[in-house]
């Protein structure tokens, strides 16, 4: 109970009761994450106290997701290197077509809710707490050609697109470097959040500010590189690293899937400084 009193030290709900509430709740909850809240509250009584709770006007995600991203903070600063992970999943809810917060996913006949999360962890595996999540649906597949997803995905700023939750966590994590100067941040992305306006804005940051987020992305795309100066070249990033002196090997268990045998991969690990050219789209709205 000790944890839970400390977890939701700040929280404030505008009401005490709700704040003693809400660490029962937790209390309850955190005995076994996978129970329902019926199992979890072992009684009608408990039961319907809590979804009355959840229902309170004055009870948000929000409220609690911020007295726990503080508590998660207190936990990194005791951290030398923190390690920031961001991920999207899908919430299935197929058999719940009347749910209105909800969505089709990958097909017309599929019903859910995207969900994104970026978690704090040491570099030993040890998850330290959720840093942000947020939950969108889509109201309607969009059926276009490639090139009509291009000439829209053109027309679109970054901020009204749903790729923006990559850019928006890295500036999370700058926010969180800056709070922490003794703690390394680093925000981590699968290969969807290799996106060109993350380095662009990495640069900046890194030129103005002290404290900042480094960044450490699967790569999509084998970019250009350009000189210092901005001139193009004809390599590309994967060809600039084969010239490099391999700094080691790696061998990794794959494991088997639907789709895939199981297999052992060796990977050969290059390091090198580069500097990426602008993408062809950039320099057609710069002529612009």
């Amino acid at each position: 109970m000790d944890w839970i009193i400390e977890e939701l030290a700040t929280l404030s709900l505008g009401d005490k009761r709700l704040n003693k509430r809400a660490q029962k709740i937790l209390t309850q909850l955190s005995k076994n994450p996978t129970d329902s809240i019926p199992v979890a509250c072992r009684g009608a009584a408990e039961t319907k106290a809590t979804y009355r709770f959840f229902d309170n006007d004055q009870v948000t995600s929000e409220k609690i997701q911020e007295t726990h991203t503080e508590a998660t903070l207190t936990r990194m600063a005791q951290h030398p290197v923190v390690l920031i992970p961001q991920d999207t999943t899908v919430l299935s809810f197929n058999t719940q077509y009347e749910r209105k917060d909800a969505g089709p996913t990958t097909k017309d006949s599929s019903h859910g809710i995207y969900l994104h999360n970026a978690i704090a962890v040491t570099p030993d595996k040890i998850c330290l707490g959720v840093l942000s999540s947020k939950q969108w649906h889509r109201k309607e597949l969009q059926k276009l050609t490639r090139t009509e997803r291009n000439k829209k995905d053109y027309s679109l700023s970054i901020e009204h697109k749903e790729s923006y939750r990559w850019l928006e966590n890295y500036h999370k994590a700058n926010e969180y470097a800056q709070k922490l100067p003794n703690t390394t941040v680093v925000s981590i992305s699968d290969r969807e959040g290799d996106i060109y306006k993350i380095y662009e804005e990495a640069q900046n940051v890194f030129a103005t500010q002290e404290a900042k987020a480094h960044y450490l992305i699967r790569a999509k795309t084998d970019r250009k590189i350009c000189t210092e100066e901005g001139k193009a070249t004809e390599y590309k990033i994967k060809s600039a690293l084969k010239e490099e002196v391999p700094l080691g090997y790696l061998t990794l268990e794959i494991s088997e899937t639907n789709k895939r045998k199981s297999r052992v991969a060796k990977l050969t690990v290059y390091s090198k400084k580069i500097h990426i050219g602008l993408p062809d789209k950039r320099k057609k709205r710069k002529k612009l």
